[in-house]
């Protein structure tokens, strides 16, 4: 008795006698085979692809069931990895094909690998070089042939893109020409078929063979299952096959996760009592089933490899063995012993214990087969991609090296470009990434030779960024302006928080007395104005004296009323909602409040209680857009906690509630398309979900999101009239213009300047024409203003001086418009004035340092009236520096001390209030000013 389940890995040609449930499959393989000498199977991934061919169309060649041929054949198997001619001329040199033995294999491998380079008949060539007898056939198959695609779109390969066409080219012509019995069999993944449309020749050669594998039917199935029990001795109880049966269901691609769990269930039931019972369903439900089996199984050795250095290196090679870089969709990577043990810096013993551990008979996670022995040579693969899919530790594993991947080719990247003089060393935050990629990676030259093999230089690259910013004062000026670049953009980088809608004071304020008298109106006031604050990002107008102290009195009130009537406890579907609803106002009370964990609290507690009313009750749409609500608002607390460093959640944390509240919404807008409000939530949704995969730097589906948002919002802006009402929603123009800003700020930080203006213009456009339409409103002003301002920064980094001076100038007119500013507008005010003043130095220094001065004046008082630090006033201090600095040095070129002398003057006053970092950065050039102008040494 044995266990006839080979697990994940493929039945191999002796293992036919296992093999059931094809027969009519192999018929028709058979039978095309005699007709075409190209043969693809196509299949998805774990359909059986390879077992077919190994277990069925081999063992029925040899057989002589191929009418017209004769059953004499030599057979070469191969996968065509990194270096598929070489690959090839290996598997040809095999004894029992082309191979010699003794003292000339090695000498028949190297003329092998010659003759085949040598042209596209260089296999025919080989073959007939060969004299094979009369009545030989040759077969050679090329499994995994979707490997091939993989290595010929790596640029980072040398030469990958011309070997995979001339290899394609061997094998066609093989195949075409008559004169020598050669046929050709490859088997590949089904969502690959379309990358064949890049090599001539390939399409057509792959239709006229074409053979999609059918999936099993149940009696086909019933056969793979009972069969192989019972020339493995065994029995099987009729029940457990029925619920194997229907666990697999029309999962048919999964065929080799079936082969593991019957392989465990096996395995179970020969240690409990073999001689006694069938295989029954407490066997099977001991493994864990067709869905867990697998992954227990896999954690099971992870566990047995023992300490933490022992789990280190099994991640190491496993991520070595993972490939979702080169192809999202996931493919094996087959790697030497020796590679592996130089990618993980480990010994080559380690290795192959770790090795041992995953491949052995039982497990055969890990190919080759336990029975083949290991050394340095030797190559190592999972035993299938279902192993890449279904062991959770392994997904995890995958994606890391995906990024770590991406992280890295990114770097050699940007060392290409330097080198040809088209970027400059990195800065922050991609320096930053790539040190902690660096720290936490540990990249080897090894691990780096299957994405780019100028790994010495990619790191040098990365070293000399890295000492570039350490020598800041080597060349003050251009370091101190990348400086202070990176600061402004922070200013308006996607984690700021967008305007608050001035009309929530004016409300409120007509609101007071009401809300006084009468504790209702008072629910209903704040209701209106929670709703206003609740669908806005930030509080740029929040801040006037006046309104602050009110809106403190405000959410006081409304957080007395909440508590109290969310104690209540009623059966009534229309009380209980209203009870749920209190909770989300609690979480907009104490969000607004600046209580991240109390609003946390109070949103999940909403969600829980909307959805039971969700489930009871499917068809009330108020219930499912109320969870939507929460469940955005909870993501939007994650990520302004995240922001402040104060959340002990995740960005992971934040997305998942984005991602819920799409769900929701996405139900809504299918079911009633027409409805504004539920297209404009969604769309706002899909932005906020856009920026906090920015800072995951989950890159693509930050801008799938972003784009969504843009789809969304765009018909609603082109309609004449919604059905909206904005004075309680913001205007779609309005959410879209926030979107193609942010959207802007992205792609600026990735140096696509003339995409990011694109977006940029049609903000400032759309913002424009709510101006336009609305003179009235400070928010519009306001947001119009910043879209200028960070336009301005962008191009006057890319040297477009006259837009830049327009938009400056537009941006100081909008703050000027408004009649007293809050300290908030005071600080763009404060920007637009010091960047007016650094663009006018060069030919105004007059007027550059009036608008310097009333910048200087401005910043200090809005400082010191400022409660809080609404701002990072440190940073504007430091570009008002900078502009003192840069007219103190003009002045003195130009032989005006005293003019030098006074500039000197504000700057001494700005010392004190620069951080550490930054003061570091000017103390040495401003010394140097004293110096020449025979001032003593001030103490800051």
């Amino acid at each position: 008795m044995f266990n006839p389940f080979p697990g994940l890995r493929p039945f191999e040609a002796d293992e036919d006698h296992l093999f059931f449930g094809r027969e009519k499959e192999i018929d028709e393989l058979l039978r095309r085979l005699r007709a075409c000498r190209f043969l693809s199977i196509i299949g998805t991934s774990g359909s059986g692809k390879s077992s077919l061919v190994r277990s069925g169309l081999i063992p029925s060649l040899y057989g002589g069931f191929m009418v017209g041929a004769s059953p004499s054949w030599r057979i070469a198997i191969m996968r065509p990895g990194e270096d598929p001619i070489r690959h090839l001329a290996e598997a040809l040199n095999s004894q029992g094909v082309l191979g010699t033995t003794g003292e000339l294999e090695t000498t028949n491998g190297v003329l092998l690998e010659a003759t085949l380079r040598r042209g596209t008949r260089g296999l025919v060539e080989a073959v007939r070089q060969a004299r094979m007898l009369d009545q030989d056939n040759l077969l050679i198959v090329v499994d995994q042939f979707e490997e091939l695609f993989r290595f010929r779109r790596n640029n980072q390969l040398e030469n990958s893109r011309n070997e995979a066409v001339a290899f394609v080219k061997l094998l066609l012509e093989a195949a075409q020409q008559e004169e020598l019995p050669i046929y050709i069999v490859i088997t590949m993944r089904s969502d690959f078929i379309g990358d064949c449309m890049d090599f001539a020749g390939l399409p057509e050669a792959v239709n006229s063979g074409l053979y999609l594998v059918p999936r099993m039917t149940r009696d086909e199935l019933r056969s793979a299952i009972t069969g192989p029990v019972a020339v493995g001795g065994g029995s099987i109880a009729q029940r457990l096959v029925l619920r194997l049966l229907n666990d697999f269901g029309d999962e048919y691609d999964q065929l080799p996760i079936l082969q593991h769990a019957l392989m465990r269930t096996w395995d179970y039931w020969a240690r409990r009592s073999p001689s006694t019972d069938a295989i029954d369903v407490e066997d099977y439900e001991a493994i864990g089933t067709f869905r867990q089996a697998l992954s227990i199984h896999a954690e099971e050795a992870y566990e047995e490899t023992g300490t933490d250095g022992a789990k280190m290196l099994a991640e190491r090679i496993f991520k070595a063995l993972t490939d979702t870089f080169s192809d999202h969709r996931g493919i094996r990577r087959p790697t030497s012993v020796g590679d592996l043990t130089a990618i993980s810096e480990s010994t080559q013993a380690d290795v192959v214990r770790i090795v041992e551990i995953f491949r052995r008979p039982g497990r055969s996670f890990l190919m080759p087969p336990a029975n083949v022995p290991l050394d340095d040579r030797s190559v190592i693969d999972l035993s299938h991609e279902s192993f890449m899919r279904c062991w959770g530790r392994l997904v995890g594993w995958a994606e890391e090296e995906k990024v770590s991947a991406d992280i890295y080719s990114r770097l050699s990247d940007a060392e290409i470009w330097f080198e040809e003089g088209r970027a400059g060393l990195w800065r922050n935050p991609e320096l930053e990434i790539g040190q902690k990629w660096k720290l936490e990676s540990r990249p080897t030259a090894a691990w780096a030779q299957r994405y780019n093999s100028s790994f010495a230089q990619v790191m040098g690259f990365l070293d000399r960024s890295e000492a570039e910013w350490q020598r800041l004062n080597d060349e003050k000026k251009r370091e101190r302006q990348k400086k202070l670049r990176q600061t402004q953009w922070a200013a308006g980088i996607l984690g700021s928080l967008l305007l608050i809608a001035l009309f929530l004071a004016d409300f409120a304020w007509r609101q007071t007395r009401r809300a006084e008298n009468n504790l209702q109106l008072a629910k209903k006031a704040v209701d209106e104005s929670l709703s206003s604050a609740g669908r806005e990002q930030g509080r740029e107008a929040g801040d006037l004296p006046q309104v602050e102290q009110f809106r403190k009195e405000l959410l006081d009130k409304a957080e007395t009323f909440y508590s109290l009537f969310a104690q209540q406890n009623s059966t009534n579907a229309n009380l209980r909602s209203e009870e749920a609803r209190a909770h989300s106002r609690l979480g907009d009370i104490n969000r607004l409040m600046g209580r991240d964990k109390e609003a946390v609290q109070e949103y999940n507690e909403s969600i829980d209680q909307f959805s039971v009313l969700v489930k009871q009750y499917p068809t009330q749409n108020e219930f499912r857009q109320a969870l939507a609500y929460s469940h955005n608002w909870l993501g939007e607390t994650i990520r302004d906690a995240l922001d402040r460093k104060s959340s002990l959640n995740s960005s992971a944390d934040a997305d998942k509630e984005y991602s819920e509240a799409i769900r929701l919404q996405e139900e809504l807008h299918k079911e009633q398309p027409t409805n504004v409000l539920y297209q404009q939530e969604l769309a706002r949704t899909y932005y906020n979900r856009g920026i906090i995969r920015y800072g995951m730097h989950a890159d693509d589906g930050m801008r799938s999101d972003f784009r969504k948002a843009v789809e969304l919002l765009e018909p609603l802006v082109s309609k004449t009239q919604t059905t909206v009402d904005t004075s309680e929603n913001p205007d779609p123009a309005q959410d879209l213009a926030r979107v193609y800003n942010n959207y802007a700020i992205v792609v600026s930080n990735t140096g696509q300047t003339t995409e990011a203006q694109g977006f940029y213009e049609k903000a400032i456009a759309l913002a424009e024409q709510l101006v336009q339409k609305r003179p009235e409103n400070r928010e519009y002003k306001v947001e119009l203003a910043q879209y200028c301002i960070n336009e301005a920064r962008m191009l006057e980094a890319a040297g477009e001086s006259r837009l830049t001076e327009a938009r400056s100038e537009r941006a100081l007119k909008l703050v000027e418009e408004l009649a007293e500013p809050t300290p908030s507008l005071a600080i763009k005010m404060v920007q637009a004035l010091q960047l007016r003043g650094q663009l006018l130095r060069p030919h105004d220094p007059d007027a550059a340092k009036a608008l310097t001065d009333q910048a200087f004046d401005l910043l200090r008082d809005v400082d010191e009236k400022s409660a809080k630090n609404v701002t990072p006033f440190s940073a504007l201090y430091m570009n008002i520096g900078v502009n003192y600095l840069e007219l103190a040095q003009d002045d003195l070129a130009h032989g005006d001390k005293a003019g030098a002398r006074t500039a000197l003057g504000y700057l001494t006053a700005i010392l004190s209030h620069l951080s550490p970092e930054d003061k570091q950065i000017l103390i040495e050039p401003y010394q140097d000013l004293q110096g020449k102008l025979s001032i003593g040494p001030t103490r800051h």
